[in-house]
């Protein structure tokens, strides 16, 4: 069995699927969690298909298939909340249906997993909430991003607060990533987004960043030694 054991959200795609690949290569374990099937055909990764908006179905899933796997003697083991909705639209026009379910994936199950990782494991935790300029900026049309993701930057630094132990948390931003999230997001109406000009733009002049570029930094920190209880950094340009 390997010594390392991470669990990866949003692995289907995007900077989820990278981080879960580069981990396999590296010889850790991965369980990633996605609601739909991973390209990842490797012994050393289990899938979990859940739908991490839906929290209490999908808590109760993960305590079931993965509670006790965590809680074998590893040497390691992380979390990386990467999988995140970016909700947009005016605030008029925001469904509260809609919004619950962006905050129950982007801020409540991560802050969830958290501590069911702290609670769980009996060896030194790493975690990586992929956070956004929107934690600490206000995009217009972006309102329930933004707040979620800012309530998730908060959450981490609450946590690394805490008293648990061997316990350190990143919060990182990656930038402009070229993901399925980043093309719905410039997809939107310049009336309901009207910072969707300027990811066309990127998008147009090819400065869009491929995922494999924040996920070697993620999977660095996963498995780096040291460090303060609570770090935030971004992606070097």
């Amino acid at each position: 069995m390997s010594e390392r054991l991470a669990l990866v959200t949003g692995t289907s795609s995007g900077i989820g699927a990278a981080v879960a690949r580069e981990l396999v290569r590296r010889g850790w374990q991965v369980a990633g969690i996605a609601r739909r099937p991973a390209k990842i055909d490797d012994k050393r990764y289990q899938h979990l298909a859940l739908d991490l908006s839906d929290a209490g179905a999908a808590a109760a899933a993960i305590e079931r298939q993965v509670g006790e796997r965590l809680g074998q003697r590893w040497e390691r083991v992380g979390l990386v909340n990467n999988a995140a909705v970016g909700l947009a639209g005016r605030v008029q026009n925001l469904d509260a249906a809609e919004l619950a379910r962006s905050f129950e994936l982007n801020t409540v199950m991560p802050l969830w997993l958290m501590g069911f990782m702290v609670k769980r494991a009996k060896a030194p935790v790493r975690v990586v909430n992929i956070s956004s300029g929107a934690a600490q900026r206000a995009f217009p049309g972006l309102a329930a991003y933004c707040a979620s993701k800012a309530a998730l930057r908060m959450a981490g630094m609450s946590v690394a607060a805490e008293d648990a132990r061997d316990l350190h948390i990143l919060s990182y931003e990656p930038g402009v990533v070229d993901t399925e999230m980043q093309l719905a997001t410039r997809s939107k109406s310049l009336e309901e987004f009207p910072w969707g000009e300027t990811f066309r733009r990127y998008h147009a002049e090819g400065r869009l960043v491929p995922p494999e570029r924040p996920a070697a930094d993620i999977v660095e920190f996963l498995e780096a030694d040291g460090g303060e209880r609570f770090t935030e950094r971004r992606l070097q340009a």
